[in-house]
This record gives C-alpha cells, structure tokens and sequence, in this order.
C-alpha cells in the first residue's frame, strides 16, 4: 500500500531541495551598563520625593548612561536604554533643582520668616500647629 504522506527526504527527480534559513542577524552584543542605566534612571525619578534617595540614584543613572553610551559606540549594543537612563537622570536632577529653588524662595519670603519665627518661639505641639495654619492661610491669600 502506497504511503498517504510521502516522505520529504526522497530525492527524486522532481524533489525540490529545502529552502535556506535566513542569515541570523549580527550579534551585536549586551550592554548590561544601559540596562543599569535605564533602570536607576527610571527608580530616581519615581523616587525623587525621597531627596536622600532620588538625587543619588539620578547621578548613577547620569554615570551609568554615559558609560554605556560609550560602550555602545563601540558595537555593545544599548544605545536608547543608555540615553534615555541619562536622560531620566537629568530630568531627576533638573526637579530637585526646581524644587530645592521653590522652597528657598518660599522659606525666605515674609510668609516664611514668619512662620520659623512663630515655630521657634512655639512651646508645645499646639502651637507649632497654629503656627503652621497661619502660614497655610497666609499663603492661601
């Protein structure tokens, strides 16, 4: 009985030979460094509102995506995770600055001064609670 499926290894006259795979593309390697980079990129600015934390991730995320910039101009590989790690990172940099600029600028206005010289001369919690609605109303105004 003649086989329903003929084989595809018969290499008879009308067998057509099997098609070539495709050329794999070039390895281009990993970069572990842009990897690194986005990563404590995105981590500074999620944690920017723990200034102890955000700042410093920001300035690794600074050094890392300059570091796998250049390795990746070298054929690692990881050039956007890299620049936008350092991006991130800038971006951190640049809010702290803002915000550091806008609370100076409120702690030195007459608001401000007044609400530190009500709190220093506070003696109880009380106070320092009344102290700090002054201000709120102040600034509401």
């Amino acid at each position: 009985m003649p086989d329903a499926y003929p084989s595809s290894d018969h290499t008879g006259a009308g067998a057509h030979p099997a098609p070539a795979a495709p050329a794999p593309a070039p390895a281009t390697g990993r970069n572990g460094l842009a990897v690194a980079a986005l990563i404590t990129g995105v981590a500074s600015l999620l944690l920017l509102w723990l200034w102890f934390v955000g700042i410093p991730l920001a300035l690794v995320a600074i050094g890392l995506g300059i570091a796998a910039l250049r390795r990746a101009r070298g054929g690692a590989g990881g050039r956007g995770m890299a620049i936008a790690g350092l991006t991130l990172g800038a971006v951190t940099v640049v809010l702290a600055g803002i915000l550091v600029a806008v609370g100076v600028s409120i702690l030195n206005s007459d608001e401000g001064k007044d609400l530190r010289s009500c709190l220093n001369s506070a003696q109880t919690q009380q106070e320092q609670q009344d102290c700090s609605n002054r201000f709120n109303d102040d600034t509401d105004n």
